[in-house]
């Protein structure tokens, strides 16, 4: 009974912060659809409740983008249709045509094969793999986000920089290549890295999620989020 009480507990102070952090976010940036909180559980026993699978093949951007207009749900490997995506984010290995960089140099990316392995070796990608991932819009997350997600203009974006640099006094150093956008620059990176990133969306979650050409994406880790809120909050 203890532990069952403990759990609300702490469902319970996860979403009243999560509320308050979409209240700020929403108070200060110009937005079409809510911040989206995502998390990977690692095996289905750690699936909180509330939480049903998603009821069609998507890609990751897809379900980011379903989040943001208010569903939530979670989403194993056989619900991600894009294998480049599901790599990114860590619900199986990359595919290695993608890895090595054969996919995008066979569909006219780079000059040549060697170009594109060169860039595919420094796109972000979680290795760890888990067995499913959480979404759910920023308001209504009754967990700890591993990675709070932005879509936005680039003023949006610009306040979010300002919020950050507003305490840290470091230039913001974006990392994008218009490949893998909301998979790897906006959760990948802000994972692995414990920080924030911009990007400038992809051909596919601008054509598949409905990115629009005026909008760009912000992902924020766990570790960042407060001093981002707090930024929002002071600037």
């Amino acid at each position: 009974l203890v532990k069952h009480t403990i759990i609300i507990g702490d469902i319970m102070a996860d979403l009243e912060k999560n509320k308050k952090y979409c209240e700020v976010i929403e108070s200060k940036i110009k937005l079409d659809a809510k911040p989206v909180a995502m998390k990977l559980i690692k095996t289905q026993e750690d699936l909180p409740e509330g939480y049903d699978l998603i009821d069609e093949k998507i890609r990751h951007c897809e379900m980011v983008r379903k989040a943001s207009l208010g569903n939530k749900f979670y989403s194993t490997i056989d619900e991600q249709m894009c294998l480049g995506g599901a790599g990114a984010i860590g619900l199986r290995d990359m595919p290695e045509k993608l890895a090595n960089g054969e996919k995008y140099y066979s569909l006219g990316r780079f000059q040549d094969l060697e170009t594109a392995k060169k860039l595919t070796a420094k796109l972000s990608m979680i290795k760890d793999i888990s067995w499913g991932i959480i979404y759910a819009p920023l308001d209504e997350a009754d967990f700890e986000a591993d990675v709070i997600q932005i879509i936005t203009e680039p003023v949006g974006g610009m306040k979010l920089a300002q919020s950050i640099v507003y305490k840290t006094g470091e230039k913001i150093e974006p990392s994008f290549a218009g490949i893998q956008s909301l998979c790897g620059d906006a959760f990948a990176n802000p994972y692995l890295s414990a920080g924030v990133n911009f990007t400038l969306g992809c051909d596919g979650s601008r054509s598949a999620a409905d990115i629009k050409d005026n909008e760009m994406t912000v992902g924020i880790s766990s570790e960042m989020i407060e001093e981002v809120i707090s930024g929002l909050e002071s600037i």
